[in-house]
């Protein structure tokens, strides 16, 4: 009983690694349209969030289900209910792409800007946390969660310097308001999804450790 109860835990893994699979290439291929005005790419990432959506329900009527009929408890337990959290933040990170292949759609129609700022800057670091949270979860690694974490600080601080040229570039009209908010709206797609990623970190660090370090309630305690 115990050897098919832990070989359904590895498929819940796998199908989870799965998702993340296609959830960073949809990230990646959104950022992809918008830099090469690939109109086309943009709207299949938009029509590619339904796979996403079912997948999410797949994995969470899985996870449910072995807790139903196998009962688990304590570390197994921890596991199994972090693993829909994280199911849940990486559906979530999939809308981010979608909204970014929309307003690559919008930008696409404008004319071509000279440049598209730190986007893509962000976007690579924004897609490597994720993967990065994710490897995280599978290896129970609470040290590269906890690097993952402090990353989001970078990722932070690369937003407020795209808010702050789109607010220059807009004052000397060398770009559209319509233009400025929709990178606007890109670039805080990408915070998100660096948020997501941190939100999978934390939950790293409480499965592996048993540590709950969101809102930094640790050192509140402490």
């Amino acid at each position: 009983m115990q050897r098919h109860f832990d070989e359904e835990l590895v498929q819940l893994k796998d199908k989870l690694f799965k998702m993340g699979l296609i959830v960073e290439e949809a990230i990646q291929k959104a950022v992809e349209s918008l830099m090469k005005r690939d109109t086309k790419l943009a709207e299949e990432i938009i029509q590619g969030d339904q796979r996403i959506n079912i997948l999410e329900i797949e994995i969470d009527e899985f996870g449910h289900e072995l807790i139903a009929l196998r009962q688990p408890t304590a570390v197994d337990l921890r596991f199994i209910t972090m693993a829909l959290k994280i199911n849940s933040d990486l559906e979530r990170a999939g809308d981010q792409a979608v909204n970014i292949a929309e307003n690559a759609v919008t930008l696409n129609r404008e004319i071509p800007l000279k440049t598209h700022l730190e986007i893509p800057k962000m976007a690579e670091l924004a897609t490597k946390m994720l993967k990065d949270s994710l490897d995280s979860f599978v290896e129970r690694d609470a040290v590269q969660a906890k690097a993952i974490c402090e990353q989001d600080d970078e990722l932070d601080d690369l937003k407020d310097r795209i808010y702050s040229d789109l607010q220059q570039a807009m004052k000397k009209q060398s770009i559209e308001v319509p233009q400025a908010v929709s990178l606007i709206m890109v670039a805080h797609n990408l915070e998100r999804i660096g948020d997501l990623a941190t939100n999978i970190a934390e939950d790293v660090i409480y499965v592996a450790k048993g540590i709950d370090i969101r809102h930094h309630i640790t050192e509140r305690r402490e």
